[in-house]
């Protein structure tokens, strides 16, 4: 529908704007009794015919303000209240409503309340008796011995409000100045417990400036909450925010946070703080104090922190919180599972195994709440991070969401994709399967022919190439142009025939949208075919040249009695020629098969086996030809230099150059295309072994 009425179209995600728009117009139009009240029961055929013209004209604007996947809500409605109740339950996001728990702390929100008594008021900020004005100069001049002196024979200079630091007090100096922790320690040592309290024009304590400037040097902290617990217990209530959230919010302030955060009792946490912790702790990948809170409190994984958000919601979108969501390159991927020089990775990924159960067992109730109340807002918020978590790939997540929720796995989204088209639209392989596992398999069917609003079934949407999906992280266009044809042929594999040929609302089978979406990677992959193999071929030719003509110059020369090879009878001749043998062959076979590349038809087809399966085979062929032509070097020179032990030596470490050089940069090529061709599929069920490991990552 095109709008006549309004600048704004209806769709699913600009109902506030519009309905704001909508109330306006109505308003203006006399309209706005019809939207809220019911066509009043009366026998005056005057009144009741003008309400009827006022109830269509609103009708009518209401029809003309909505899009196409929004006007279909309404079709049916006979009356503008009808229409306008029809679009509010279903565009209108739930408001954020307050936490019954907002303003307790944890241990009072969730476990039995506990008694820990409180501090004695504070006294009255600043220094009252007579200053000493040598005092403010000592500091002004970094005198720190004087300073210490001073303060050693009157505790209250500690006090004193210095101008040149916005009327803060020697401590706040010394954090500015950045002196060493022994100095810092020293001038806390002389001071009243009381003077740590002390703000500057700014509102900030000396702990504020060491977290705000300089969050690395924790010791300090520890040092100031130890002489006053006031700054982490916070009784009576002095900061708005607990000091500990405070450092935690610092790019580099994981030690100050684990330094606070063990000097915190949890009675002085609120909820939506403690809630903070947890969800700062997997923006910046710090689990530890997530873990520990969650392990004590299951219930805050569904807690709302004080800038409205759920640490479950936020943890769907936090890739290296999963081993799914992380790529590695293939070294990196065998050091994961063997060195592991990427520790603190692994250990985010360990510890959210931990922590991710408890959390979603705690949230379990969540789901069968009913609107208005606090958890139909955080159901909702659920449901929004598990279509995240379905378009990260995050299947760890999932996992543990329909362990615990017995969640329906045919849920949609606003564009009506059901999780299995997102999984597909997003080229997650590990979610699908988990989804198909999942589905009753005579659905399975009905799922894949399933369309969204824009008339696409399952097929069509693996056809289609969006910014969702991921594909890019796949080396060369050859490649990925085969996964793509592995996605279309698994989905097509489990598909109704008719869902083949079915058209969308572009009048276009998947086949015909597969290929459309496909026009510019067909023609990369094949231009990236073409080049390797011309690279390749001409490598190719010159080991086949050399080699050839290898063997009939072989060292030492020929018995001129005999016509045989001088040194026939010792091995390294033997090795030399079984090496130049295997070179020259390897090198003729790797020839052929980038010969066979380049005169491919180079059909969308032949990505999917054929063309992969000759350049790996031409690819280690080559490879296997470059190493035993280096062997033959080797021995040759080894005849040659008969003696001269050293020169071989060095000789043969720097014939390994090019080798190793070609190991580096292709083999990763090669595993991908051979695990890519020939391994485990990518769906369905695999048995566990090294190659299913392998193919994992």
């Amino acid at each position: 529908m095109a709008t006549t009425v309004f600048h704004t179209v209806l769709n699913r995600k600009n109902y506030d704007d519009w309905s704001y728009q909508i109330e306006t117009y109505m308003l203006a139009e006399d309209l706005l009794d019809v939207l809220h009240q019911v066509r009043p029961i009366t026998e005056n055929e005057e009144i009741s015919k003008a309400w009827k013209r006022k109830d269509a004209k609103a009708l009518y604007a209401i029809w003309n303000s909505c899009g196409d996947d929004t006007y279909s809500l309404i079709k049916r409605a006979t009356t503008a209240k009808q229409a306008w109740d029809a679009l509010s339950d279903e565009l209108k996001k739930p408001s954020e409503p307050s936490d019954e728990n907002e303003k307790k702390s944890v241990l009072h929100a969730y476990p039995p309340p506990i008694d820990h008594g409180t501090t004695p008021p504070l006294a009255g900020k600043g220094w009252t008796e007579e200053r000493d004005p040598t005092f403010a100069e000592y500091v002004k001049s970094d005198d720190w011995g004087n300073v210490i002196n001073c303060l050693r024979k009157n505790s209250q200079a500690g006090s004193e409000t210095l101008p040149f630091v916005r009327s803060g007090t020697v401590l706040h100096y010394a954090i500015q100045k950045n002196c060493s922790v022994r100095i810092i320690q020293q001038l806390m040592e002389k001071m009243e417990e009381e003077h740590l309290d002390i703000t500057d024009d700014d509102g900030l304590t000396a702990l504020h400036l060491l977290i705000r400037d300089y969050p690395e040097r924790f010791e300090i902290a520890e040092s100031m909450v130890k002489k006053n617990n006031r700054f982490v217990t916070n009784s009576p209530p002095l900061f708005l925010v607990p000091f500990v959230v405070e450092a935690q919010e610092k790019p580099n302030g994981e030690m100050m946070a684990r330094s606070l955060y063990s000097l915190t009792p949890h009675e002085a946490l609120e909820v939506p703080y403690a809630a903070r912790l947890i969800t700062l702790g997997f923006n910046f990948n710090r689990p530890d104090i997530a873990l520990d809170l969650i392990q004590h409190y299951p219930k805050l994984a569904m807690a709302i922190d004080c800038n409205g958000n759920i640490p479950l919601v936020t943890l769907a979108s936090k890739h290296l919180a999963f081993q799914s969501g992380s790529r590695l390159g293939l070294w990196e991927k065998l050091i994961y599972f063997g060195i592991n020089r990427i520790y603190k990775m692994k250990l985010m990924h360990e510890q959210v195994q931990q922590f991710l159960p408890l959390m979603c067992k705690a949230s379990k109730e969540i789901l069968t709440t009913k609107k208005g109340s606090t958890s139909y807002y955080k159901r909702k918020k659920l449901e929004e991070a598990l279509l995240v978590a379905v378009e990260q790939g995050h299947v760890e997540y999932i996992t543990h969401f329909f362990e615990d929720f017995s969640y329906p796995v045919h849920y949609m989204n606003d564009k009506r994709q059901s999780l299995y088209q997102i999984a597909v639209e997003c080229r997650h392989h590990k979610v699908y399967n988990l989804i198909y596992a999942l589905s009753h398999s005579d659905k399975i069917q009905e799922i894949v022919g399933t369309k969204d609003k824009f008339g696409n079934n399952m097929l069509h949407t693996v056809a289609s190439v969006t910014p969702l999906s991921h594909i890019y992280h796949i080396q060369g266009a050859a490649l990925q142009m085969q996964r793509e044809l592995q996605w279309f042929k698994e989905v097509e594999s489990i598909a109704n025939p008719k869902d083949c040929e079915a058209v969308n609302k572009k009048n276009m089978t998947p086949r015909e949208v597969f290929i459309e979406n496909h026009k510019e990677m067909w023609k990369e992959a094949e231009n990236s075919m073409k080049e390797t193999a011309t690279s390749c071929t001409v490598v190719g030719a010159l080991i086949v040249t050399i080699m050839f003509a290898a063997v009939f110059t072989v060292p030492g020369g020929n018995n001129g009695d005999t016509g045989l090879p001088t040194f026939l009878t010792k091995k390294v001749f033997i090795a030399f020629v079984f090496s130049d043998a295997i070179s020259l062959f390897s090198s003729t076979t790797s020839i052929i098969m980038f010969l066979g590349i380049l005169t491919s038809r180079y059909s969308q087809d032949d990505f999917y086996k054929s063309l992969p399966t000759k350049m790996m085979i031409g690819l280690f062929t080559l490879l296997l030809s470059i190493a035993s032509m280096m062997i033959v070097f080797s021995c040759a020179l080894y005849i040659m230099l008969n003696g001269k032990l050293s020169i071989v030596i060095a000789s043969i470490l720097i014939a390994s150059v090019p080798v190793t050089s070609f190991i580096w940069i292709q083999f990763p090529l090669l595993v991908d295309i051979f695990i890519s061709t020939y391994g485990p599929r990518m769906f369905g069920e695999n048995k566990t072994t090294w190659f299913r490991f392998l193919c994992d990552l």
